[in-house]
């Protein structure tokens, strides 16, 4: 079966007006699922945020209290970053990933132990208490100082190796995105230009041997 040139022209048109149609809903569903991405990275990036902010106080005060042994009178900040540490778990959780959301978790039980380790061993009393190795308990309380802050070194790696490596993935995304978008459109100019080439080209005349 011959196509004519009109056809070929029609079947040409069609084809073009398909890949348009496919490039720009293509282009609409990309839009889209970025904008969900952003939000949801605006999300995970403010949760980070906040958790390295509540990691800070918490690591400030445990310095204080293992250089000094004493708490400050004024324990608003610690108290407040102590009482979100339950909120902030459950949005690493949402928002993150399930070694990170155990890291944190890891991180905060830890400042609670070291805590614990502390009060036993200010509670003995200035004449019994020693701030020295040589005390059992202050012995104790400083292991539990550097497991707290080990504790928080390797969270604090893993938010900031988790931020540049989504990072890089959301950028190879998009590469990869722009270039599926560009091999479609490609892909449905070629056919188009090729139907109506080969509607142009003479056809053999049957008569002539």
């Amino acid at each position: 079966m011959r196509i004519t040139p009109a056809e070929a022209a029609i079947i040409g048109t069609s084809l073009g007006a398909t890949g348009t149609l496919t490039a720009a809903w293509m282009t609409q569903r990309a839009t889209a699922r970025r904008e969900r991405e952003r939000r949801l990275w605006d999300r995970r990036t403010d949760t980070y945020a906040d958790l390295m902010t509540t990691i800070h106080v918490l690591a400030q005060d445990r310095a204080r209290t293992e250089h000094t042994g004493e708490r400050p009178d004024d324990q608003s900040r610690t108290a407040a970053a102590r009482e979100s540490a339950g909120a902030l778990a459950a949005r690493v959780e949402l928002y993150s990933s399930e070694h990170l959301r155990s890291a944190c978790e890891r991180s905060f039980t830890c400042t609670d132990i070291w805590v614990r380790a502390w009060e036993e061993w200010h509670q003995r009393g200035t004449g019994v208490r020693l701030k020295s190795p040589r005390d059992r308990k202050w012995q104790t309380f400083t292991e539990r100082v550097a497991a707290s802050q080990e504790a928080d070194s390797r969270l604090l790696g893993l938010l900031l190796a988790d931020v540049h490596g989504e990072r890089a993935k959301r950028k190879k995304r998009r590469l990869r995105r722009l270039l599926g978008i560009r091999v479609t459109v490609t892909t449905a100019r070629s056919v188009s230009q090729g139907k109506e080439v080969l509607a142009k080209k003479p056809r053999p005349d049957s008569d002539h041997g």
